[in-house]
């Protein structure tokens, strides 16, 4: 009896954690890039096949959140600029919003990774 109310609790506690980690099943499902927004957001659309050229390298397209609200990201280590790959909801790059880029990747939860592939 002790023994399954000790796992219990550790599974609870593992459930609320990965929650707060913004693994949560919720968590992508309710947003703006919840409905395959590589296919249905037309900006996402453009910017997929720009990475998806021959020779383009490695590719990663993740749904991240940062302070509750979601960013799409194309990442490729051969772009010199990075910060103007990552977009919010409207497609407004974290450049044009003014949001630092290392502070972004300090604070962001990984929600999705939708693209890993090499072009």
């Amino acid at each position: 009896m002790k023994i399954r109310i000790l796992l219990a609790a550790l599974l609870l506690t593992l459930i609320s954690t990965a929650e707060q980690c913004g693994i949560g099943p919720d968590r992508l499902r309710d947003g703006c890039f919840a409905d395959a927004p590589l296919e249905t957001i037309p900006w996402a659309k453009n910017q997929l096949a720009s990475f998806q050229q021959p020779k383009s390298g490695p590719l990663r397209v993740v749904v991240y959140s940062y302070r509750n609200e979601q960013f799409l990201a194309f990442e490729n280590a051969f772009i010199s600029s990075p910060m103007s790959y990552i977009f919010d909801c409207s497609g407004t790059s974290i450049a044009q919003r003014n949001i630092n880029y290392n502070g972004f990747y300090d604070e962001v939860k990984t929600l999705k990774v939708l693209i890993r592939d090499t072009y």
